[in-house]
């Protein structure tokens, strides 16, 4: 199988990786829409043109590299609607507990663990060293940054961003297209597109 990394940031850098580290496939490269970035190599390999040339390169998966959330669920929508595969990066450091169930094109960075019957949806992201404890739910499109550490029962509405270091007490519910900022510690729910930050964290 022929795979390429839609993106070609710090991030896109990071999948690519982790991809390598797996060692499953043939890694052709990155795709990325900034002109400016064709030609360039990154890690070695090739910004190979626009996300619409992966049918012209013979690219067979595609894992989307964008951090933020908006843009990669825009990103990943439109790859799919023109027919691409999207598929998911898993680094072999990264840690699956029995019944795990990981949604389309998700991201599981270096030292990762997902426990025991927690699942997610479609193009989500789990950063560096980020922890989620049993029979969570994650829905489509979330990224949990490094070292973010959740409990066992958490929900995690679409879209959510949990910054670096937060923490997320058992059975709380996070809503869709939230913010969690770094190092907060989360002691109740959080509605749809709220912001909290601090410990406990509050909103702003």
């Amino acid at each position: 199988m022929r795979i390429a990394v839609a993106g070609a940031g710090g991030h896109a850098k990071v999948v690519a990786d982790a991809l390598l580290a797996a060692g499953k496939d043939e890694f052709a490269g990155f795709l990325d829409d900034d002109p400016a970035s064709w030609g360039l190599h990154i890690l070695g390999y090739p910004v190979l043109g626009p996300l619409t040339a992966w049918s012209d390169k013979k690219i067979d998966g595609i894992v989307v590299a964008v951090g933020e959330n908006a843009a990669r669920k825009l990103i990943f929508e439109l790859l799919l609607a023109a027919g691409a595969t999207l598929i998911s990066a898993v680094h072999p450091r990264a840690l699956l507990g029995r019944g795990v169930r990981l949604g389309r094109g998700v991201v599981a960075l270096a030292n990762v663990v997902i426990n025991a019957g927690s699942s997610t949806g479609d193009n989500v992201i789990l950063n560096t060293a980020c922890s989620i404890d049993h029979d969570n739910e994650i829905a489509s499109h979330v990224h949990l940054a490094p070292g973010v550490h959740t409990a066992g029962g958490v929900r995690i509405g679409e879209g959510a961003f949990l910054g670096i270091g937060a923490s997320v007490l058992p059975n709380i519910s996070i809503g869709a297209w939230a913010v969690i900022g770094a190092g907060a510690v989360v002691t109740a729910a959080v509605p749809d597109r709220v912001t909290v930050v601090g410990a406990p964290a509050k909103k702003i």
